[in-house]
């Protein structure tokens, strides 16, 4: 949570900006940044799935945020590349789990934003 405080005023900063803004930073970051602009609660923040070699776009409208994403190299092109098989920071729980429970937090298997594939 203390890194979630010290982004609020960064995200704040980035709503009044009128121009496009690129953000590149570490998966945990990204997600805290994307839970705020697409207006998530908190306990959700640590479980939204940010795939590795993408791109989201996010368009602000009156009530939230329009979502885009671009897949930059697909998985198989990568491992063809001789590159090791991409990790993600994600927090998981259990293996074989049906849905992830975090206090009140219940996040299904067919949930498109926590649960977003890799290309």
């Amino acid at each position: 949570m203390d890194v979630t405080l010290r982004l609020e005023p960064l995200a704040q900063e980035m709503e009044r900006t009128r121009e496009p803004v690129l953000i590149v930073g570490h998966q945990g970051i990204l997600r805290i940044l994307y839970a705020y602009f697409m207006g998530l609660d908190r306990k959700e923040a640590p479980y939204v799935s940010i795939p590795l070699n993408n791109v989201i776009e996010l368009t602000p409208h009156a009530y939230g945020c329009h979502e885009k994403r671009y897949c930059l190299m697909m998985k198989e092109e990568m491992l063809n590349d001789g590159q090791d098989e991409p990790v993600t920071s994600m927090p998981t729980h259990r293996e074989n789990r049906e849905s992830i429970m975090v206090e009140d937090l219940v996040i299904s298997p067919t949930d498109p934003i926590m649960n977003a594939p890799s290309c």
